[in-house]
């Protein structure tokens, strides 16, 4: 029996209605520039998916919805500091679990 790692595809429409970490900093880059590939690059979305992952993730329902909303410039940098915020509390969870 071959055991498949599930692609992104699938991890994308298996996570639909959960906003994960990734798909808030693609929304927020995204905002920055409206050019998604730049927006996944920044994400850490490696260079050769980025193009086809980016636009994977316009087409995500959160994503759509997030991108209607009259984003300003404060609520954009309050959403950059909080993403800030939760990648400072992940690495010291790792810290604490030993899992650096």
């Amino acid at each position: 029996m071959r055991i498949r790692q599930m692609g992104f595809s699938s991890r994308l429409k298996a996570h639909k209605n959960i906003l994960t970490l990734e798909t808030l900093k693609f929304i927020v880059e995204y905002l920055f520039d409206t050019n998604a590939t730049q927006a996944a690059l920044r994400t850490g979305i490696p260079e050769t998916y980025a193009a086809r992952q980016g636009q994977w993730l316009k087409k995500h329902p959160l994503v759509i919805a997030a991108l209607e909303k009259d984003i300003d410039e404060n609520d954009l940098r309050l959403l950059q500091k909080n993403i800030r915020e939760i990648e400072t509390r992940i690495e010291n969870c790792k810290s604490i679990l030993g899992l650096e």
